[in-house]
């Protein structure tokens, strides 16, 4: 099983488990998630087991294929899935890849997220050898649009009606960073 840790940062990464798929479909059973995480239908709501069940085993084929990369997110202090983030769109042609997160709503604001997607990109910089990771946003989504800031990410410009949500068609935000921009010197340790 891949993993990602880091004792200075206190998160672990972890592929999807199916025993932990009750906690996902708890935390990710979130409206304002499936509202800000792409287009109506990518992610659903109500979340149930079942759509973690789903989730999982996607997970486990892009992995595989080595074409995607998801993480259940770890803190050491709550011991079980606060979050997923991941990498999808691996192009080892072009060295770049798609990067996705969510948060459940009761862990917002601790600093796991950020935690997490520092760890990510390293992984996808030092590990898998990529030089570019980026990552959309819808524009109204100010959150996470500041934390992909915050980690060195640089705003490219705006899909214009990229997503389609319920309020109707919504402009993207489409960010990157690039593996010499990355500067954070992490501690980090890949299992498999």
């Amino acid at each position: 099983m891949l993993s990602i840790k880091s004792a200075e940062l206190g998160v672990a990464l972890i592929m999807p488990q199916y025993e932990h798929a009750r906690a996902l479909a708890e935390i990710a059973n979130s409206k304002d998630i499936a509202e800000n995480v792409g287009s109506i239908g990518e992610f659903p709501h109500p979340y149930t087991e079942k759509d973690a069940f789903e989730m999982i085993d996607a997970a486990i084929s892009a992995y595989s294929m080595g074409i995607g990369y998801n993480f259940e997110v770890i803190p050491k202090e709550v011991d079980s899935p606060v979050g997923m983030v991941g990498i999808r769109n691996v192009n080892m042609h072009a060295l770049s890849a798609e990067m996705g997160f969510w948060t459940g709503e009761k862990y917002r604001g601790r600093g796991y997220t950020k935690a997490a997607l520092s760890m990510l990109i390293g992984f996808c910089f030092f590990k898998l050898g990529l030089i570019r990771v980026y990552a959309t946003a819808l524009k109204s989504n100010s959150k996470s649009l500041m934390l992909m800031e915050s980690l060195g990410m640089k705003k490219e410009g705006i899909l214009r009606n990229a997503a389609i949500t319920n309020a109707g068609p919504q402009d993207q935000v489409i960010l990157s960073i690039l593996k010499d921009e990355f500067k954070p010197k992490l501690d980090l340790t890949f299992d498999e």
